[in-house]
């Protein structure tokens, strides 16, 4: 992620994002423990952005383990900044690699467990494979793979599909209103070409991992998270593609409140919400 390319790292920040991802960590540091896996020595985090994941998954572990090394992994140096300074004092051991995770080299010491929260759709099938290749590579035998996604084929829940089709014909309209014209180009985005389970399955097997789990939770998403999304590059780029791309991600950030007020479901509080997929996938190299 470049620095300041997207409206996406306060997505990261918010509650209902990690609720859903301290849900799914739960989960994989379930399986370590089922497996008889005692500790974990070294910890990659890949796509770190402002360190989420690494907060929520040294939180999880067992009380009686002791913390891992962490190893933090972005292409924005920015983002490492800011997951340094986050981290520091989380964690006993903390080292950076300022680079994408398909142009990692090999590290001195191989992990004991890999994570990638909610980035791998950004990149091109070819370039997840790369990526997954470079990752096995660096784990150490018996090591694991985990990694999530909200943007994949049957993220959208049934019955949500109005919803999505409402933002995106509001967010038209305003950019209608604007005087903004779409362009002839019809290229899209990769995150806006949703892969599906069987892909992902398929993606750590080719790789040379064992599949151990590909499930999938439903999660709340209120205004904040929705507008939040909406100004994700990649996602304006899939839903408006042709538009000018900062236009676009401000008229559908202006198109949640409406698309919400007409679609949404009202939780306890009253508070109205929409619900999205996440994916989870866990695997080993065994």
């Amino acid at each position: 992620m470049g620095d300041q390319e997207y409206n996406f790292e306060p997505f990261a920040d918010t509650k209902e994002y990690k609720d859903v991802n301290r849900e799914i960590i739960v989960s994989w540091i379930a399986s370590l423990v089922d497996a008889g896996v005692e500790k974990v020595e070294r910890l990659l985090d890949i796509a770190t952005g402002i360190g989420t994941m690494v907060q929520l998954f040294v939180e999880e572990l067992p009380s009686d383990w002791e913390q891992p090394e962490v190893i933090c992994l972005d292409k924005s140096e920015g983002a490492i900044k800011q997951a340094r300074k986050k981290l520091t004092s989380a964690v006993r051991s903390l080292s950076s690699i300022n680079a994408p995770i398909q142009e990692m080299g090999g590290l001195e010491d191989k992990v004991s467990v890999a994570v990638w929260g909610n980035g791998i759709h950004n990149l091109s099938e070819g370039e997840q494979l790369e990526a997954v290749t470079r990752i096995v590579r660096n784990l150490e035998e018996g090591g694991w793979f985990f990694f999530n996604s909200a943007f994949y084929e049957g993220a959208r829940p049934e019955g949500t599909k109005s919803f999505y089709r409402y933002k995106v014909k509001r967010a038209v309209k305003l950019l209608r209103e604007k005087g903004v014209e779409r362009s002839k180009d019809n290229s899209r985005a990769e995150a806006s070409k949703f892969l599906s389970k069987k892909h992902y399955r398929e993606l750590v097997e080719r790789a040379g991992l064992t599949v151990r789990e590909v499930e999938e939770l439903t999660a709340p998403l209120h205004q904040e998270a929705w507008e939040y999304i909406s100004g994700f590059k990649n996602y304006a780029m899939g839903a408006l593609h042709g538009y000018p791309v900062e236009e676009a991600q401000i008229a559908l950030k202006d198109a949640v409140a409406p698309a919400l007020e007409k679609y949404g479901i009202k939780d306890k509080e009253g508070e109205l919400y929409v619900p999205r997929k996440w994916l989870r996938v866990s695997s080993r190299l065994e």
